[in-house]
């Protein structure tokens, strides 16, 4: 033990109490600083550690108060402590202390009552820096502090579990995305608690079981239920939480993604929508080349019928005029087989007149004569058009009501024309039903047969210019009863099955704008299906 001045001061103090020359040595060596005070709070001694810690000597310490190191801040701090250590009380408390260089350390005091003949005679202290302890301390509660903030300013969900799954820990923003408080949910167990969808919990234990086995897992998405009932959708990312290398619990950030799910669905729909507005427009286009090709042809034919039906009519027209002299002439004398040839030459010309006229019927304008009429009527008319076998029998329940505003003629020729086309589906005979029925302000007129009906691909055509299935004809039948039809703003459908037979609807407006006897002008067929009123 290196010599000291505190020797002579040990010394009278060991008649109270008994200090060994191993107390001297442990004293002297301590790595901090201790001191021994009297009753009155004077320093009876001090090792060489106080003198480095506060930079007096210890001849400035011996025999003065140990308030003269204490600042006013520590002052009743350090009074309080030693009173309660001369009652005989042990105490720890922190301090702050005045050095030599005018400086501050603060320090941990730990002080014992010394006793002697069951008195107490003095006290010993030990005292600890903890400046630097102190500076870390602090820097960790700052950074605690920092930690914690941003915890909960931070816009993602956090939710902390124990390895059992209850609730440790959530932040403001979990609240806010839940609509459960702290109270509600922490302490409960977040596996069972309702919030996740049955998906999502699967999800995230498969993935907390591969995180805790050190594997990797992807962030992914789920849903969840808020307090209100509502689902969100919530991009999902967990880590196990460790310490001391030791998993202790999960931690699971979510950040909301709800809007970016609602505006990906609008996206999809929108995309979709778009999709749809293409392919209908694609449609349309195509539909609207077709009809343009339509009419290319249409004009077409109506050019050729204007130029060459003047040129056509004149020799038919003269073969015509023969064949009824040649009748006339030799009449009498013309045996069966040459009158059935003259027959034969009349008939061939009716046709031929028949299609020139069918020709420019479709592709000049349409004047409606508009006169009023009834159903019963019309039909009349038109079956006195059609030569009927007898192997037909004809159903017709066509009523006299209601009165109507139409072209007769035109009228006539389309039922006429329907009527002809189920007799020649009917060669081996059958029954024409006809009806008549009114209903939301419009007529509708049935003409159905039990002939051989009509396959879809035929249904699908028979309203195309020039389509025909029969030898005979060009094909401008149908579409020029559909013509007429539609002039009158009307409808004409059909229905067929092969075998059974086919039904032809005919649906008018009752209760027109026109008046009757009124001319009514409708522009040459663009297409097969658009109409238009020139004046």
């Amino acid at each position: 033990m290196r010599p000291n001045g505190n020797r002579e001061v040990i010394e009278s103090f060991s008649k109270h109490v008994p200090l060994t020359d191993a107390f001297e040595c442990l004293f002297e060596n301590a790595s901090d600083a201790i001191y021994i005070l009297d009753t009155h709070g004077n320093f009876v001694a001090v090792n060489s550690k106080a003198e480095e810690l506060t930079g007096f000597k210890r001849e400035e310490f011996i025999g003065k108060s140990f308030k003269k190191i204490i600042p006013p801040r520590s002052y009743l701090r350090a009074v309080k402590g030693f009173l309660d250590v001369i009652r005989g009380k042990s105490v720890r408390i922190e301090l702050e202390l005045k050095t030599a260089a005018k400086k501050t350390v603060l320090v941990e005091v730990t002080s014992t009552p010394l006793i002697s003949d069951g008195k107490t005679v003095g006290t010993l202290g030990i005292v600890r820096d903890i400046t630097e302890r102190k500076k870390a301390e602090k820097a960790l509660q700052e950074s605690e502090e920092r930690f914690r903030t941003l915890m909960e300013e931070t816009p993602i969900a956090i939710c902390n579990t124990d390895l059992k799954g209850t609730i440790t820990y959530v932040n403001k923003r979990f609240e806010e995305s839940t609509g459960y408080s702290r109270e509600e949910i922490i302490g409960k167990n977040g596996f069972k608690l309702g919030i996740m969808s049955d998906e999502t919990l699967k999800l995230i234990t498969e993935r907390m079981k591969k995180r805790l086995m050190g594997k990797p897992s992807r962030l992914t998405e789920g849903r969840f239920k808020r307090k209100d009932g509502e689902w969100i959708w919530a991009e999902i990312e967990g880590k196990v939480l460790k310490k001391f290398g030791v998993p202790v619990g999960f931690q699971l950030t979510a950040r909301d993604v709800t809007e970016r799910k609602h505006m990906e669905k609008k996206l999809e729909e929108y995309s979709q929508h778009l999709e749809e507005l293409v392919e209908k427009r694609t449609g349309e286009l195509r539909e609207t080349q077709e009809q343009l090709l339509k009419a290319e042809r249409l004009s077409a034919i109506g050019e050729i019928a204007a130029m060459v039906g003047h040129d056509l009519r004149n020799p038919l027209t003269g073969i015509g005029a023969a064949t009824y002299y040649l009748k006339k002439k030799f009449g009498s004398e013309t045996d069966q087989e040459a009158m059935g040839m003259f027959e034969l030459i009349e008939k061939d010309i009716e046709l031929s007149n028949n299609i020139i006229t069918d020709l420019l019927e479709y592709s000049r304008e349409i004047r409606l004569e508009l006169t009023e009429t009834n159903p019963k009527f019309l039909v009349n008319e038109a079956l006195s058009l059609v030569e009927l076998p007898q192997n037909i029998q004809v159903l017709d329940s066509t009523r006299n009501e209601p009165k109507i505003k139409v072209d007769s003629e035109r009228m006539k020729r389309v039922f006429a024309n329907i009527i002809k086309n189920a007799v020649d589906a009917m060669s081996e005979g059958g029954t024409l039903t006809i009806t008549s029925n009114e209903s939301d302000d419009s007529l509708e007129i049935a003409i159905t047969d039990t002939g051989v009906g009509m396959s879809e691909d035929v249904v699908a055509k028979i309203w195309t210019p020039l389509f025909t299935t029969k030898a005979k004809g060009i094909g401008l039948g149908l579409s020029i009863c559909k013509r007429f039809v539609e002039a009158h703003e009307g409808t004409i459908a059909v229905e067929s099955v092969v075998g059974k037979g086919t039904k032809f609807t005919v649906t008018i407006p009752v209760g027109s704008e026109y008046e009757g006897g009124k001319s009514i002008w409708k522009n040459p067929q663009e297409s097969s299906l658009l109409m238009t009123t020139k004046a």
